[in-house]
Order: structure tokens, then sequence, then C-alpha cells
């Protein structure tokens, strides 16, 4: 496609930029590229203008369009990525957004290289990240479907042990189904953990106040004639972090550690400091350690792999999810162990300087089960066992329920009537539920909007004006659904 010289004038200025820029084609056409680009690519620019973005990094052929899509959805898409240069395979990490010139959209892609490191090591790495993707696009169309049908479970279960006639042999029995379900769900996240994919929301956390909000469960973690130690030193300080997945960190952690310990007795210690970087910077950093065994190096070498194990009785994803999450939170995580001596698991995580710790809100309320008639409510959702699940659940509580089966379906039930809350799942056919979400705020300002979803890729904060009211993760109880409707109505 021709250029305007107004749009080269307008491009310009890309070139004084240290950083290499590229400016694409939606089809992935490279149209401009700056020298810091040229020298990158080791490749004069005629040698790189009309070409595709996946000539030179293979793998972008198979996220294009999901680049494409974020950055038009959400602003921006960031990603690392192997990039073919005449001295060689090079990691880089990229950015990419969407620019509007004249009528025209074009993708505007800024990348740093990444620290070099020795060709073998770069081409294990790619293919790490090879077999990291396909765990990831296996992972997530699991997630979408078990979670789908652990609403029904969960939620069923949950709630029929809400029946006063039920007898205690019969509620026992419901506790046991949902505990089972529960297991079910956390090996869903950690895999997902691993492969990086799922839903994260960050915040700003106090780590101290995380680790003394889970003493109960980490004790529980714990065999029952092992010593835990917990020592929260890291004053007062702030990361940006997903609250439950940096939990969800910890317990594995202990639960390993627990695992690791002699048959009689042993030590858990759970130590949580700032510590102070070379660059100047400061860094949250949690030991976890034991008295055990200890491993020797090739084991401890695989023992952040997926699936790896040492215990006849474990499925090797905690680890694994550990390794996902810390590195998702652009942190890094390593193991010191010794045969005889016992292990120590470092993970370290950067401080967020100035910054004010969001407290977490009190969940000591139980969620009321006032009724909601006179409340109109949507509910689409492609999964009809799900749909089904939520419409008893909010029937029960008196409110009147209409069904959407997929996105166009929600759209079209939108434009008929007026209601008072959207449950919209996000991942439906013909339109998902972010898609729909500034749809619904259009056509139903007065309603507040859900969305809910197993398995979702926006790494979306909270707050901005493309974000629901609530987001639901599946799978859910009945009191979890309760609640989040609860809180919702009354914030109006």
């Amino acid at each position: 496609m021709a250029r305007s010289n107004s749009f080269i004038a307008a491009v310009t200025e890309l070139d004084r930029l240290p950083v290499s820029v590229g400016v694409l084609e939606l089809d992935g056409t490279i149209v401009r590229v700056n020298p810091a680009g040229t020298e990158m690519l080791g490749r004069p620019v005629e040698e790189i203008i009309g070409r595709k973005a996946w000539e030179f990094a293979p793998g972008a052929e198979h996220i294009w369009d999901e680049v494409i899509a974020t950055a038009r959805r959400v602003g921006v898409f960031r990603g690392e990525i192997a990039v073919a240069t005449t001295q060689g395979a090079r990691n880089v990490r990229y950015s990419a957004a969407l620019r509007v010139h004249e009528g025209e959209t074009v993708v505007v892609v800024l990348a740093i290289e990444l620290a070099t490191e020795p060709d073998n090591v770069r081409l294990l790495d790619l293919e790490s990240k090879q077999r990291l993707e396909a765990l990831g696009l296996v992972a997530g169309g699991i997630a979408h479907d078990f979670n789908n049908q652990l609403v029904s479970v969960l939620a069923e279960a949950s709630a029929a042990r809400e029946d006063a006639m039920l007898g205690d042999a019969g509620r026992d029995s419901l506790r046991r189904i949902e505990a089972a379900a529960h297991r079910m769900a956390q090996l869903t996240r950690q895999l997902l953990a691993y492969a990086g994919r799922g839903r994260f929301v960050t915040e700003v956390i106090d780590p101290d106040e995380l680790l003394q909000q889970t003493h109960e469960q980490l004790t529980r973690s714990v065999r029952p004639d092992a010593e835990l130690l917990i020592t929260p030193n890291a004053g007062v300080i702030a990361v940006e972090a997903d609250r439950g997945l940096l939990r969800q960190v910890i317990v594995n952690l202990v639960a390993n550690a627990s695992d690791a310990l002699p048959a009689q007795g042993g030590r858990v210690t759970v130590v949580s400091r700032a510590v102070g970087r070379p660059d100047g910077r400061t860094w949250w950093r949690l030991e976890v350690g034991d008295n055990g065994a200890g491993m020797d190096p090739r084991t401890a070498a695989r023992i952040f792999d997926p699936f790896f194990t040492t215990k006849a009785d474990r499925h090797g994803l905690g680890l694994s999810a550990v390794h996902g999450i810390v590195r998702r939170l652009g942190g890094e995580v390593d193991v010191d162990s010794k045969v005889g001596e016992g292990t120590l698991f470092t993970v370290r995580l950067p401080v967020v300087v100035g910054a004010e710790p969001q407290r977490k809100r009190s969940t000591s309320k139980q969620p009321s089960v006032a009724t909601l008639r006179g409340q109109r409510i949507l509910v689409a959702d492609d999964e009809p066992s799900v749909r089904n699940t939520v419409r008893r659940l909010l029937e029960r509580r008196g409110a009147t329920v209409v069904l959407a089966a997929d996105g166009k379906d929600a759209e079209m039930k939108l434009l008929e009537g007026t209601y008072q809350l959207v449950l919209l799942d996000v991942m439906m056919p013909q339109r998902s539920g972010y898609e729909l979400l500034p749809f619904a705020r259009e056509l139903q300002p007065n309603a507040k909007v859900m969305l809910m979803s197993g398995y979702t890729e926006d790494k979306r904060g909270t707050g901005g004006e493309e974000e629901p009211d609530a987001f639901l993760e599946k799978p859910f109880t009945a009191k979890a659904l309760d609640r989040a409707i609860d809180e919702l109505l009354d914030r109006r």
C-alpha cells in the first residue's frame, strides 16, 4: 500500500529513537523500520520493507490475530519472541499498539533486545517457549470447558446444602463433592498459571499482610507433627501482584516443603524481607526452606518442569505453577538444595516505590439471601448447564431471569428489554463478553454488568471504562454468586 508524504513525515521521528521500531499493515506487512531496527536485524532496510513480520519472527504468524485483537481491545499487546538476525536468534521484548493516520490503521511495534545469551541457551529457550505456547493453548481449552462443567457441580451442590430438610449424611456427601470440585478447579488454575494463561488482575499489595492473612491456610498445609516458623519482616513495602495467585505461590511452596520433611518432625521456615539490588532497586524476597532430605542437582534442575514429581501421589503442577506466576509478575524464583541438608526456595518481586498497598476488603459478612424480586437479570452463556444453574440460583431469590445462548443472542436480548443486572460469559460465539460490555452499558445505562469466565487471556485491571462492574471466576459456588450480586446491588 502506498504511503503519503505526510505519513512518512509523521513517522520520521521514530528514526531518532534508540529502540527498534517497526510500522506494519494489519496483515503483518512491514512498511517502515527505524535505524535501530535495521541494526538489530543486521539487514538493510530494502530487505525488510514489504516482507511479513513472521519472516523475521517465526512465532509471530501464529499469534498475530491475538496481537491485533488485544491491541484493539485494551490498547497494547506485550510479549517476548525470538527474532532471526544475521547474528543468530535474539530474544526481544516488544509492545504493539494500533494507530490511525489519515483514516488508515497501522500497527506500531517497539522492541528491546533482551540480555545476550549463548546460542545453545537461546535455542533451548526458544524450544521451551514453543512448548509453553502449545501447553497454554491446550490449557486454555481445558480450563474453558472443564470450569464450565464445574459450575454446575459446585453451585448446585452448595445450593443443595441450604435445604433445611437435608440430613447430616446428605450434607456431608455434598461437602465432599464440593471439596473434590475445588481440587479439580485448582489443578486447572495451576496448569494455566504455569502456561502463563488465565485471568490476571494485579493490585498493590503489602506482602507481609498477605502472609499474615494466609497463616491459617499455611498451617493446614504443613504436617501436624512439623514445626512452621513464619517471619514477616519486609516492613512497609508494596508489590504489584494478583492477590490470589501470589497466595497460591506461598501455599504451594510451603506444601512442597512439608512434603520434603523427614518422617518424624521437621521444620518449615517462611521469611519475608526487603532486599537491595546492585542496580539500586528494592525487591521483596520470600524464602521458604525445609530441613528435609534435599535434592541432587539433576532433580533440582527439573523441579519447575510441569508434571515432574518425585512423589507417586502428586501431579507435578504445584512448583511449575509457582514458576509461571512469578515469571508473569516480573520476578524471579530459584532453588538451592543440598542432599541431606534441605532445600531453600527464593522468590523475588520488584517493590513499587512510594505506592500505598490496597487493603483487602473484609469477607466476614455473610452474603444475604434477601429477595431479588423486581430484579430483571440477563444471563448470557454458551454452555446450557451454566445457564440453567445460574437461572435456578437467581430464581430461588425471586429474580426474573432472561437467558441468552451466545453473544449475538445476548445483543438481541439487550435490545428487547430493561435489566437491572447483566451477567455475560467472556468467551462466547458471535460476540465475547468484553465486546458486548460497551454495548450493554449504552443500552442499559442503569444496569450493573458482571463478566464471568473460567479462562480468559485478558490481563486487565479494574476501574477503567472498559472494565465490568465485577468479575466472577468460574467455577463458583452459590454463596460466591450471591455475594457478588449483593455487592454489586449494594453499590447502587
